[in-house]
C-alpha cells in the first residue's frame, strides 16, 4: 500500500481506491475499455454520507450507486453527449452537474464533501478539455485519485506524525557526525555512574569493618584510624574524579547539542529556500520563523543531555537493582519490583502531555504570526489607528498560549509529586521490613547503611527519567513541526538531468496551458501563444483574469496543470530551474528591498559586480542622482523593505537591480502604477533602456503605457480573448481591449 493510500485509509475512513469488483463490472459494460479516472461522491441528495462512484473511460462516463438490495446500480452515458460541466461550491460540500443537450435533464448530478473536491476537479478538467476539443493523456487512475484525496492531508502532516519512536530515531541520526564526542560524553557519564557506586560501599565498610570492630576492641585503634583515613581519602579521590568527568561530560554534550541544533537550522532553512511558492501561500510566516528558531532550539536540551542521561539512568537502574538485591534480596525486591510500574506511569504521562505540547507550540506560532503581520505592516496599523486592536489581539493569543502551558504545568506538577510519593513509599516500606531484622541482629547496620545509600541513589535515575520525559516530549513535539517542513517536497522540481540553455534567446511558447493554484479552481484555461525573442508583450485585462499567473508560470514558480510552456523550444520542466531563473529579471509593482545598503540591494542578483558596474546600472535606471544625495550614498542603509526610500526611489533601485542582472526575459508587473507623473516619466525612461533587446512581458492597467508593445494579450477569466497590436485591437469596435481603453479615457 502506498503512502497516499495509507493516509486515506487512516484519516478519511473512506475507500482508498475504486472497489475491484465494481471496476471489473464497469469495464465489462464498456467492452473492456479501462477506467482512466474516478472520484467518490460521498453525499446523497439529502446530504447524508454515502458511496457513489463516478468513473471516466475513453468514451464513457459511469455513475455507480449502492443498490436498494445490495450491490451496485451502474448507469453509463457517452462522453460525446457532454456539453458542459458546472460546479456549485458550498461551505462544506459542492455539487457537480454534467450537462448534456440544452433543455434536457442533467446527465449526472453529484454531491461531495471538500475532501473529494480535488478528485472531482480532475474529472471536471478532463471533461472541460473535451468540450473545448482538446484531449488529455490518460494517467494512472488509482494514483491520481489517491494523490487528489491524500494531498491536503499530506501537506499538513510530517511523515513521522504519530510515531514518537520514529521521531527519536530520526533525531538521533543528527548525532552521527559527532560520534566521537558522543562516545566521549557517554564514557564520562559512565565514569560518573561507576565512581558514584563507591562511597556507599566505603560507608558500609567503615561501619562494619572499622568502627564496630574498633569499639568492640577486636581491631586496634591505630589500625582502625589508618583504615578510616584511607577510606576517607578514597572518597575524596572518588568525588574529584566524579566532578572531573562531569566537567568533560557537560562541556562535550552542551557543545554537541548546539552543533546539532545548528545543523537542523541550516538544513531547515536550506530546505525552505528550495520549496515552491505554493508552500508559502499555505504557511504563515510566524509559524515558519518559530520552526527555524524556537523549535530547533528546544531540541538542544534533549540532544545535549537527554540521550546520555536516559541511557545511563536505565543502566544505573539495572546496576543498582542488582547491587541492592545482592546486598539483601528481600529489601532489594521491595525497592526494585515497583520500578516497572513507575516507568509505565511515566510513559503514559508522557503520551498525555505530548498532545498538549503540540497544541502549545501551535498557539505559540499564532503569537509569532501576529508579530510577523503587524511589525512589517506597522504603517497600516497606525494609519487606521488600530494599535489598541492589535494589542488586544496579541494579548488574546498570548493568554491562549499561557493558558496552554499552564495546563501542561498543572498536569506535570500534579503527576510528579504523586509519582515521587510512590517512590518514597518504597523507602518507607524498606524501613518497615528492615527494622525488625535490625533489632533481631539478622541484618548488620553497615549493610543496611550501604543499602540505604544505594537506595537513595536508586531514586535519582527514576527522577531523571521522569524529568527528561517532559524534556523529550518538548523535543518530539518540536521535532514533529520541524520534520513537517523537512518532509514537504518541492512541487517544482528539476528532472534528473536538466537542460541548460546556452544562451537563452527568449522565445516563449504557451501550448494549451491550464493551471490552478489550489489544484481545484482553474485560473488559466487553454492559453496558447508564441512570443519571439525581443518582443515586448503587454498583458492587459480585468483583475483576477490570470495575467500575474502567466508571468509566474514563465518564471516557473509553479508547474502547469495541463499543456506545456516552452522556452527556445524546450519545455521549462526540463530546464535547470536555477540556471533558467538567472536569465529572468522581474520588476514588481511593490519592489522588495532587503535590509541593507543601496549597493547591496542593487548587487543582489550579481554579488560579484564591481562598484563601477553598479553605478552604470543606477545611472541607466535614473537612480544615480538621488542615491548620491543620500547621507552615505551607495552605503546608505535603506531599512527593512526599503522604508527609508520613497516608492519611486525603491522602484528605480529595483530597475537598477534588474539592469545589472542583465536578463534575457524580463517581467514588468505594474512597474509604474503607484508613482506620480514625474517619477513615472523617469521610470519609463529607465524601463526603455532596460527592455532593449530583451523579451519582455509587461502587465499594466494603464493601457497608454503599452502603446509601444509588439503585441497585446487581453486575458480575461483565465483565457486569452484577444491578441494584436494597440492599433489593431482599437479597430475592433466590439473588442474587449477597445472597451477597456475607452473606459480609461472617460475616467481620465
Amino acid at each position: 500500500m502506498s503512502l497516499d493510500h495509507e493516509i486515506i485509509s487512516r484519516y478519511t475512513r473512506q475507500p482508498a481506491r475504486l472497489p475491484t469488483e465494481l471496476r471489473r463490472r464497469i469495464e465489462a459494460s464498456w467492452h473492456g475499455a479501462p477506467v482512466q479516472l474516478y472520484a467518490l461522491a460521498d453525499l446523497d441528495h439529502d446530504l447524508r454520507l454515502t458511496e457513489t462512484w463516478v468513473a471516466l473511460g475513453p468514451l464513457h462516463v459511469a455513475v455507480a450507486r449502492p443498490g436498494a438490495h445490495g450491490g451496485w446500480e451502474v448507469q453509463s452515458f457517452e462522453r460525446a453527449r457532454v456539453r458542459a460541466v458546472r460546479e456549485a461550491p458550498g461551505l462544506s460540500a459542492a455539487v457537480l452537474t454534467i450537462v448534456g443537450t440544452p433543455g434536457d435533464p442533467p446527465l449526472a448530478e453529484l454531491r461531495y464533501t471538500h475532501r473529494q473536491r480535488r478528485a472531482f476537479e480532475n474529472l471536471r478538467f478532463v471533461l472541460d478539455e473535451q468540450v473545448e476539443g482538446r484531449a488529455v493523456p490518460a494517467a494512472d487512475a488509482d494514483a491520481e485519485y489517491a494523490d487528489a484525496v491524500a494531498r491536503p492531508i499530506r501537506e499538513t502532516q510530517s511523515l513521522v506524525t504519530g510515531r514518537d519512536s520514529a521521531v527519536i530515531r530520526r533525531l538521533l541520526g543528527y548525532l552521527r557526525p559527532y560520534r566521537r564526542q558522543l562516545v566521549q560524553g557517554l564514557l564520562a557519564a559512565a565514569v560518573i555512574t561507576l565512581v558514584s557506586l563507591v562511597p556507599p560501599y566505603l560507608a558500609g565498610y567503615l561501619i562494619d569493618r572499622v568502627v564496630r570492630p574498633a569499639r568492640e576492641g577486636v581491631l586496634p585503634l591505630s589500625r582502625a584510624a589508618e583504615l578510616a583515613w584511607i577510606a576517607v581519602a578514597a572518597m575524596g579521590v572518588v568525588y574529584a574524579i566524579r566532578q572531573a568527568a562531569a566537567l568533560v561530560r557537560l562541556r562535550l554534550m552542551s557543545t554537541v547539542g548546539e552543533w546539532v541544533a545548528r545543523d537542523l537550522r541550516d538544513q531547515l532553512y536550506a530546505h525552505i529556500q528550495r520549496l515552491s511558492l505554493a508552500f508559502f501561500s499555505r504557511k504563515r510566516t510566524g509559524s515558519l520563523i518559530t520552526r527555524v528558531s524556537a523549535d530547533t532550539d528546544r531540541l538542544w536540551d534533549f540532544l545535549a543531555f537527554g540521550v546520555v542521561d536516559v541511557s545511563l539512568s536505565l543502566v544505573m537502574l539495572l546496576g543498582l537493582g542488582a547491587v541492592l538485591v545482592s546486598l539483601d534480596w528481600r529489601l532489594g525486591l521491595v525497592i526494585t519490583l515497583p520500578v516497572p510500574v513507575f516507568c509505565w506511569l511515566i510513559y503514559r504521562h508522557g503520551e498525555s502531555i505530548n498532545r498538549l505540547f503540540l497544541r502549545a507550540w501551535r498557539k505559540w506560532s499564532r503569537v509569532a504570526d501576529v508579530l510577523s503581520d503587524t511589525i512589517p505592516g506597522i504603517r497600516v496599523v497606525k494609519a487606521f489607528n488600530q494599535e489598541t486592536r492589535e494589542i488586544r489581539r496579541f494579548a488574546e493569543r498570548n493568554n491562549d498560549v499561557t493558558d496552554e502551558f499552564n495546563r501542561i504545568h498543572r498536569m506535570w506538577t500534579t503527576f510528579w509529586p504523586v509519582l515521587m510519593l510512590g517512590v518514597h513509599a518504597t523507602t518507607v516500606t524498606v524501613w518497615a521490613v528492615a527494622v525488625p531484622r535490625l533489632l533481631g541482629a539478622e541484618l548488620s547496620v553497615g549493610t543496611f547503611i550501604s543499602f540505604l545509600l544505594y537506595a537513595t541513589m536508586f531514586v535519582d535515575p527514576i527522577e531523571i527519567i521522569g524529568q527528561l520525559a517532559r524534556t523529550m516530549n518538548r523535543a518530539t513535539s518540536s521535532a514533529h513541526r520541524v520534520f513537517e517542513v523537512l518532509d514537504t517536497k518541492p512541487e517544482v522540481r528539476d528532472i534528473a538531468q536538466p537542460v541548460r540553455l546556452e544562451p537563452v534567446h527568449g522565445r516563449v511558447t504557451f501550448e494549451r496551458v491550464t493551471f490552478g493554484y489550489d489544484g481545484v479552481r482553474q485560473v488559466l484555461r487553454g492559453v496558447t501563444f508564441d512570443v519571439q525573442p525581443g518582443d515586448l508583450v503587454g498583458l492587459v485585462g480585468p483583475s483576477g483574469g490570470g495575467k500575474t499567473t502567466i508571468v509566474n508560470l514563465i518564471a516557473r514558480f509553479y508547474d502547469v496543470t495541463g499543456g506545456a510552456i516552452r522556452v527556445d523550444g524546450v519545455d521549462v520542466r526540463r530546464l535547470d530551474s536555477g540556471h533558467y531563473r538567472r536569465q529572468i529579471g522581474m520588476v514588481l509593482q511593490d519592489p522588495y528591498l532587503f535590509h541593507g545598503t543601496v549597493l547591496e540591494n542593487i548587487r543582489y542578483g550579481l554579488p560579484e559586480a564591481t562598484l563601477e558596474q553598479v553605478i552604470a546600472a543606477a545611472k541607466a535606471a535614473n537612480a544615480h542622482d538621488f542615491v548620491t544625495k543620500l547621507q552615505h550614498g551607495y552605503d546608505t542603509l535603506v531599512g527593512e523593505r526599503g522604508h527609508t526610500l520613497s516608492g519611486g526611489e525603491r522602484q528605480r533601485v529595483s530597475i537598477a537591480r534588474a539592469i545589472l542582472h542583465d536578463p534575457r526575459i524580463l517581467i514588468l508587473d505594474e512597474a509604474t502604477s503607484s508613482v506620480d507623473t514625474e517619477t513615472e516619466r523617469e521610470i519609463q525612461e529607465a524601463l526603455e533602456r532596460l527592455i532593449a533587446g530583451r523579451t519582455v512581458f509587461a502587465i499594466a492597467h494603464r493601457l497608454s503605457t503599452l502603446r509601444k508593445a509588439s503585441r497585446l494579450f487581453v486575458v480575461e477569466d483565465g483565457r486569452l480573448v484577444e491578441s494584436g497590436t494597440h492599433a489593431e485591437l482599437l479597430r475592433n469596435p466590439q473588442g474587449r481591449y477597445r472597451r477597456l481603453y475607452e473606459m480609461q479615457l472617460q475616467l481620465a
